[in-house]
């Protein structure tokens, strides 16, 4: 049914509108649009460097990482991307890590491959400490490609990246841009410069660095990890995370006695170990038992868990899912009061 021509050109449009919407409520000629939803998962068993701030290169959090490397099978990495497509409606992309390191697998280039042929968009992070063949990359599609770093010379970089060498990291840069800048995807690479108190002289010698390879360099704000460390940092801060000034009271002090529900590591992310398993978030530490297997769960029930979690209510009820996101999904006067106490403005480097 439509409205008559006659009223057509005698009504007003703007009243043509509020008519139709009332004899039609449901007509959308746009649909609202949809969070897409990233999956985190982490290939492999293990990772070649003991950050500081990271449960891998915490001795108190026993277990499997490092100890025996083992790799996702590709057959169930596309059991995985085909339920992922189906329980998101074709609205999801993966990212090949969370606690570990992507390139140690030795079918990388086929994973990504695997995805791109269900039309999964994928991701992957590195530390570039490892000397892979990047001209697997070549015939291939990443959405992004995040390099994290955190300091230029070795003295710095070993602070936080424990266990690292800066040589083959600055190496592995070069070889990059000489192997991947003609790349439909290089511009889809990102060095994100993990900033604390003790790295901050050679921020701009870093971002030099890239600009002359003409990759895209990013300052973050270095934080603690996993979530139990942030909880400790609510009383008091750690002696081995003192060198991170983003800290759980600095932001417990900024937002007073505001608490959120808002957290998009739970809204839009899911996070799977090398069998499948899912956790509650990103930051829950890999030594933590898992919920239960993503292939046997359904998509909402998995939610529910996690959402229903004690963990997360927990987390919400300190504010640690604000610290945790940066404040991102605040209101905009939360986010001042972050950046107000914060010693370093990250625009300064930009």
């Amino acid at each position: 049914m439509a409205l008559p021509t006659v009223l057509k050109r005698a009504v007003p449009k703007n009243v043509q509108s509020a008519v139709k919407s009332f004899l039609w409520p449901e007509y959308s000629p746009v649909p609202p649009p949809q969070k897409v939803i990233e999956f985190w998962v982490d290939v492999v068993s293990g990772c070649n460097l003991r950050c500081t701030a990271c449960p891998v290169g915490m001795p108190e959090y026993t277990n499997s990482i490092g100890q025996k490397l083992t790799e996702m099978p590709i057959e169930l990495f596309e059991k995985i991307c085909l339920k992922a497509k189906a329980d998101t409606n074709d609205n999801c992309r993966f990212g090949l890590y969370n606690w570990t390191e992507p390139t140690l697998h030795s079918r990388l280039h086929e994973l990504i491959a695997c995805a791109e042929s269900h039309g999964v968009p994928c991701g992957i992070s590195s530390n570039l400490n490892y000397d892979y063949d990047w001209s697997l990359l070549k015939p291939l599609r990443l959405w992004n490609f995040t390099i994290t770093v955190s300091g230029f010379t070795q003295r710095t970089y070993q602070i936080n990246h424990k266990g690292g060498r800066i040589e083959p990291v600055l190496a592995n840069l070069i070889r990059i841009s000489e192997t991947l800048g003609d790349w439909e995807c290089f511009q889809n690479i990102d060095v994100r410069y993990l900033v604390h108190k003790q790295n901050l002289h050679e921020v701009h010698l870093f971002k030099h660095f890239c600009d002359k390879l003409g990759i895209k360099f990013s300052p973050y704000h270095a934080y603690y990890m996993p979530i139990d460390k942030m909880f400790d940092g609510l009383e008091t801060i750690p002696p081995e995370l003192e060198y991170i000034y983003y800290s759980p009271q600095l932001v417990q002090q900024a937002i007073g006695d505001h608490r959120s529900q808002n957290c998009f590591m739970r809204e839009s992310q899911v996070c799977l170990d090398h069998e499948g398993n899912f956790s509650v978030c990103c930051v829950q530490s890999p030594s933590a038992p898992s919920i239960a297997n993503y292939l046997d769960t359904p998509y909402q029930v998995m939610q529910a868990k996690r959402y229903g979690s004690e963990l997360c209510k927990k987390c919400t009820s300190t504010g640690i899912n604000i610290f945790a996101t940066y404040g991102m999904q605040e209101p905009p006067e939360i986010q001042q009061s972050i950046e107000k106490l914060l010693p370093v403005d990250l625009k300064d480097f930009r």
